[in-house]
């Protein structure tokens, strides 16, 4: 009799796992269904990015909505938070110049200010004058910071561990290798002043300004192609490493911001890029399919 138990509990746990398997392999989520569309109307596009960019930004979404309501029941918001963490894990005395808070939150001194300001006023933080530099103050946490931190974050950590639950620990072992090339990747480009767009790695102005000066070529605004992908959307095009790219339509472009700005607009539908190659005037003209 207990042979037969073992034999039935062994054959529900395989059917259970096989479910599951099943249930893994046929569930889709929003993206899958945005894509199966895009591969009706367009077959000719690459939507593997679309696949990883659309679904972080979903994931986003979910991540953004579940801590701000969890910092909402201690009266704080995620930038709160994110200040108060930032001195405290930086060990006693917890405190901090306001330039190295701006430089750890990648916040410019005006939000933060306003931030310090309305931390101050409840008693969170407070600020000390730096005595070896007048244009310095320090930004410390106070024992009703700290105190606060205490309760806030093993909540928070239970609450970023249930966000995460549908992944195993392989699987989250995994996706931090990933999410950590990827980040410092992309942390190197914006380091080097190099952006990527079209397959094509840019520089920003100034660093484009050095680059052409340290071949003797004359001093142009635009954004220097560093890097032409192998088969990018870039290449066939025609760009080619060492292109600066000095206007659209005619304005002139001095950021990937204002690069993207041009291009996105639906009109005209064919945009005139003007490309200095060496000393060179050249054009490229791209269609709105293209970009």
């Amino acid at each position: 009799m207990l042979e037969v138990k073992q034999v039935l509990t062994k054959m529900l746990l395989t059917k259970l796992n096989q479910s599951d398997q099943i249930e893994e392999a046929m569930a889709s989520d929003h993206v899958d269904r945005a894509v199966q569309l895009w591969k009706v109307e367009r077959p000719d596009y690459d939507l593997a990015p679309v696949e990883i960019i659309g679904r972080a930004g979903r994931i986003m979404e979910h991540i953004d909505r579940a801590l701000e309501a969890k910092f909402e029941e201690f009266q704080i918001s995620r930038a709160t938070f994110d200040v108060l963490a930032a001195l405290r894990r930086n060990g006693k005395p917890y405190k901090l110049t306001q330039r190295e808070l701006m430089r750890s939150l990648f916040r410019t001194s005006g939000s933060m200010s306003l931030r310090i300001d309305s931390l101050q006023k409840q008693g969170l933080v407070e600020r000390t004058p730096d005595s070896d530099d007048r244009r310095s103050v320090f930004v410390s946490l106070t024992p009703k910071g700290v105190e606060l931190l205490e309760t806030v974050i093993p909540e928070h950590l239970e609450n970023e561990n249930s966000l995460v639950a549908g992944l195993n620990r392989v699987e989250r072992t995994q996706l931090i290798a990933l999410l950590r090339k990827w980040l410092v990747s992309l942390e190197e480009e914006v380091a080097n002043g190099r952006q990527l767009y079209l397959g094509m790695t840019l520089l920003d102005s100034r660093a484009s300004t050095k680059m052409r000066r340290a071949v003797g070529l004359p001093d142009v605004p635009g954004l220097l192609v560093n890097i032409v992908a192998a088969g990018s959307r870039a290449e066939d095009l025609g760009f080619r490493k060492g292109d600066l790219v000095t206007a659209i339509e005619g304005r002139t472009v001095t950021s990937l911001m204002e690069l993207r700005k041009i291009l996105n607009k639906p009109k005209p539908k064919m945009k005139r890029v003007e490309v200095v190659r060496g000393v060179d005037d050249i054009e490229f003209k791209l269609t709105n399919s293209s970009i």
